[in-house]
């Protein structure tokens, strides 16, 4: 995440982009110009990525504008290529967060309603293809670059409201849904365990998907829905804040004792021979302070031989070092 640089501002929210956005550009606009496509699809295709991250954006928004709807905050959206993110914070209440989550997927309901309403006022004739989200806009004539564009737009809408919203695997929307209603229903462990493991599922059939389709964009966002959701579920874990064995990470937290392993036990075995030899050393050194202290006592400090005096200021040195 740190290799995002800021690149604009809207609506007082810092937008960041991630440097690896130029791979994802890269990786779409290979294909057409390996095929040797026309000037006028080159470009289709370019518009269509700036479009798709435009709508994106606008999906971001829909979650920063919730957010402050309900009294939160937001630090920032990212661009990325997985998609994009909106930092922000509100209350943990279940139904507040889902509001939250529904906002992000609403927006490509106005977007495509819009876009919809423009198809007709045009004339060009309806087909169910246009919003099928696992297919392209199948027309039943060509309409032209730029009508195709707006068939495109309403498929690409139709296609991410469908993917964040109905599918129930965190961290999607429909993964948070999916988390905060569990919350309700059976508390914050149980709900933590339940949704990670639905989403561990879910991300790993969708990546056998992305396997057998050789689609390398939905493989990475299944890897990533799987940690996610691996994440999530440790929380329900022995020694996670929200597991019946400890309360919260907002104060006290007990832990079960975690069995030691092999490597771990070689380092607490070796940092407890050097204590015990330290130890050691310096209960010699206090012997033998407390032995020429004594004999300055009985005798004097004239009495002290050089390599007394040596031992006695390098030994009141290091003590007073270790103190």
């Amino acid at each position: 995440m740190n290799w995002a640089w800021h690149a604009f501002t809207i609506f007082r929210i810092p937008v960041h982009l991630h440097w690896t956005l130029i791979f994802v550009v890269a990786y779409w606009m290979f294909g057409p110009i390996q095929a040797g496509a026309g000037p006028e699809w080159i470009a289709f295709v370019a518009a269509g990525l700036v479009v798709q991250f435009a709508v994106i954006l606008f999906h971001e928004l829909g979650h920063s504008w919730a957010s402050r709807r309900v009294g939160g905050h937001v630090d920032k959206i990212l661009l990325w290529p997985l998609g994009g993110l909106a930092y922000v914070g509100h209350s943990d209440e279940p139904r507040t967060d889902i509001f939250v989550a529904v906002c992000g997927p609403a927006t490509h309901l106005l977007l495509g309603g819009a876009a919809a309403a423009a198809v007709f006022a045009l004339g060009i004739p309806w087909d169910w293809s246009y919003i099928n989200p696992i297919g392209r806009p199948d027309p039943p004539y060509w309409p032209g670059y730029g009508y195709y564009f707006l068939l495109y737009f309403i498929n690409m809408n139709a296609s991410l409201m469908a993917f964040n919203l109905f599918v129930p695997a965190f961290p999607l929307d429909g993964g948070r849904i999916l988390h905060d209603w569990l919350r309700m229903r059976m508390g914050e462990w149980q709900a933590n365990r339940t949704a990670g493991t639905v989403s561990i599922v879910i991300g790993s059939a969708l990546l056998l998907l992305a396997i057998w389709t050789a689609s390398i964009l939905l493989g990475v966002i299944s890897v990533w829905m799987i940690l996610q959701a691996a994440q999530l579920r440790a929380m329900a874990g022995a020694d996670s804040a929200y597991s019946p064995h400890g309360y919260s990470d907002r104060g006290y937290r007990f832990e079960e004792p975690r069995k030691e392993g092999y490597f771990a036990r070689r380092r607490r075995l070796k940092r407890e021979r050097a204590l015990a030899r330290r130890d050691a050393e310096e209960a010699e050194l206090r012997a033998k302070v407390d032995e020429l202290l004594d004999k300055i006592n009985r005798e004097g400090k004239d009495s002290l031989t050089p390599s007394e005096r040596k031992t006695l200021e390098e030994a009141s040195s290091r003590l007073r070092r270790g103190s």
